[in-house]
């Protein structure tokens, strides 16, 4: 799944998803087939409660045993505005666990966490595709003829992410620190995670179903520093495309039995 159109895009044109299967939101390689090992769909919307809705469609219509969500996000900074773990525009970000930014109690000491029922990341996934992937996929190699806005050595994270409804991109809001204030050891914000979270989550519904699910995002921006939004346009593509390839390595890497117990 993929949030904005430059993320569909990156995706589709990585893995090869130029089909549409007529009368439905999917994307896949060949429609004739019985059986499609990946399709892809764009949210019907950004933010958390239009993905909640999107992907519990799509469990309902075609029982994935794995969903990626993938596309951008916004790297985070410590206070010398630098990106934690040194994350920068361009690298990717594998999500191992998920946090809601939005849920508070708000009080004059400051804003006290609540949380709700979700899944996290696949641990099994994480530890048998992620980090290989990690270790060994060197993302420079494998950019085909993209080229980034700046050249560097772009790198693949394993870390936290939260998620909000608010777009954030201002250093001096007030609202801005007080929400990530609590988690400094996060390395980006989105605003679609929960809502995945919370879907797979609720779709348990049946004995037999166990959907896993895997966050794979390309750092547009920094969102603590100056001049984001400048930054997040220039590279918002070039992210959406490392996410893409990033994505495509974990798929030929999932085992055989992704779906067993």
């Amino acid at each position: 799944m993929t949030i904005i159109p430059e993320e569909f895009d990156a995706a589709r044109n990585v893995f090869g998803l130029n089909s549409h299967l007529p009368g439905t939101a999917y994307f896949v390689s060949d429609p004739h087939q019985s059986v499609c090992d990946v399709a892809l769909m764009q949210a019907s919307d950004r933010s958390n409660v239009p993905v909640m809705g999107d992907v519990s469609n799509l469990m309902e219509d075609l029982r994935p045993q794995v969903i990626i969500l993938l596309g951008i996000a916004g790297g985070l900074c410590d206070d010398d505005d630098r990106g934690r773990d040194n994350i920068r525009p361009g690298d990717v970000l594998i999500a191992d666990q998920v946090s809601y930014v939005e849920f508070l109690k708000l009080v004059p000491s400051g804003p006290l966490m609540r949380s709700y029922a979700i899944d996290h990341p696949s641990v099994s996934l994480r530890k048998s595709v992620g980090v290989p992937i990690q270790k060994t996929f060197h993302i420079n190699d494998n950019l085909g003829a993209t080229q980034p806005p700046e050249t560097g050595t772009f790198k693949i994270h394993i870390g936290s992410i939260v998620s909000g409804e608010k777009v954030l991109g201002d250093v001096k809001s007030h609202v801005q620190q007080a929400l990530l204030k609590p988690f400094d050891k996060a390395l980006a914000v989105d605003m679609e995670s929960i809502g995945l979270a919370r879907a797979v989550c609720d779709g348990r519904s049946s004995f037999w179903y166990h959907p896993r699910y895997v966050i794979i995002r390309g750092i547009s921006d920094l969102v603590s520093a100056a001049g984001n939004d400048e930054q997040r346009s220039n590279w918002k593509d070039f992210a959406a495309h490392t996410a893409a390839i990033v994505a495509r390595e974990f798929v030929n890497r999932l085992p055989n039995d992704a779906g067993g117990n």
